[in-house]
């Protein structure tokens, strides 16, 4: 254990559910990690929609965990830093007044890609750059913001993206211990939506696809229009981490995606969510044939991933072994079956809980510590 104390800056963009998570646990192992790691995790700045808060000094532990509370609240981000009395400026300009003070970390836990190009920004000025916000990742091969993000993405890389995918499970420091150590993946089959998971499981136990939707709409794992998690878009951006991750050249659009909402009952059709919480009904009858046949074959229905290295992903319903990793999966719980050259014959499994703001954060706090220890200590 080293006795000189290094510090690292920390802009945190998002303080809502997961990033608010992801505050607390900061500050509740900032004692421990000064001394057994001789390190100094400041949070400077917080930012969200409006911009970020000055970084003249690091944030009080009351302070922070006031302006979390009160976004939790619902409130938004600028009206809390408002009443809060901190002036907000541009992410940018933030950025450029920490790296002048030392090693910075920005946290990206929002959602949407209006931050990437603060993500990108804040890379090209030296910084490490933490994601659990997968949008920024799923840019166009073309966009410049995107082209910075992942030319950081290799061993040596300031970017780090383990929450983005299967919240906490170590799915990406896996995936990079098998590339970086010369292992070629053959293919990547990933359940890896909470909400779907959930729905799944359900109908395998023998509800009805309807009944199921209401179910995970009452247990708080769907969007407030469920329509956006059953149609398969969430799953798609997950897929092409993955796929890029492998190195494979691909778009959103490249991704052929087996949504589960047909064209009259989508919101681009006019249809409310009330509507089409009535008349999802119209769906159970295939949907149960479907489960019906799985279960013949000793199988079970779950909404997958395919990820391989010399295509674009596939996203859809697959019906996998009930006694494989996938098949046997229970509720909102996340797995992935990543099969190599060196684990071909029993793939390796990683499994656990898909969604959930701690897991998700604690995934995020790894990547921090990971690169305040590594890339940004040299």
């Amino acid at each position: 254990m080293g006795t000189s104390q290094r510090t690292v800056n920390v802009l945190l963009i998002g303080i809502g559910t997961v990033g608010g998570a992801l505050a607390e646990q900061m500050l509740d192992g900032w004692e421990r990690w000064r001394s057994r790691l001789g390190l100094d995790l400041a949070v400077r700045s917080v930012a969200g929609q409006g911009g970020a808060s000055a970084p003249s000094k690091p944030l009080e532990a009351d302070t922070l965990r006031h302006l979390v509370e009160a976004r939790r609240s619902g409130r938004p981000f600028a009206s809390v830093a408002h009443d809060a009395g901190i002036a907000l400026n541009p992410v940018e300009v933030v950025v450029d007044e920490l790296v002048s003070m030392g090693p910075v970390i920005v946290v990206d836990a929002a959602a949407g890609d209006r931050t990437a190009a603060g993500d990108a920004y804040a890379l090209r000025a030296g910084c490490g750059v933490v994601l659990s916000n997968k949008a920024p990742l799923a840019l166009t091969l073309d966009d410049d913001a995107g082209k910075t993000l992942w030319s950081e993405t290799g061993l040596d890389g300031r970017l780090r993206y383990e929450a983005s995918c299967g919240a906490g499970l170590p799915v990406f420091s896996t995936l990079r211990a098998l590339l970086d150590t010369g292992d070629r993946v053959i293919e990547i089959q990933g359940a890896v939506s909470g909400t779907l998971g959930a729905i799944f499981s359900d109908l395998a136990d023998g509800a009805s696809f309807s009944a199921a939707v209401h179910a995970a709409m009452a247990n708080g794992f769907t969007e407030p229009d469920p329509r956006d998690d059953l149609s398969g878009l969430d799953v798609a951006r997950k897929a092409l981490i993955l796929a890029r991750t492998l190195g494979v050249h691909v778009d959103l659009t490249d991704i052929a995606i087996e949504g589960l909402v047909p064209d009259h009952l989508s919101a681009a059709n006019g249809v409310g969510v009330a509507e089409f919480l009535e008349r999802s009904t119209e769906l159970d009858a295939n949907l149960a044939a479907r489960v019906t046949a799985a279960r013949g074959e000793g199988r079970s229905l779950r909404y997958v991933a395919t990820v391989t290295p010399d295509a674009p992903p596939v996203v859809g319903i697959v019906a996998a072994p009930a006694a494989s990793a996938l098949g046997g999966l229970r509720g909102p719980e996340n797995a992935l079956s990543i099969r190599t050259e060196r684990y071909d014959a029993f793939p390796l499994a990683i499994s656990g809980p898909g969604a959930g703001a701690a897991v998700t954060a604690a995934g995020m706090l790894a990547d921090i510590l990971a690169l305040s220890l590594g890339p940004l200590a040299r």
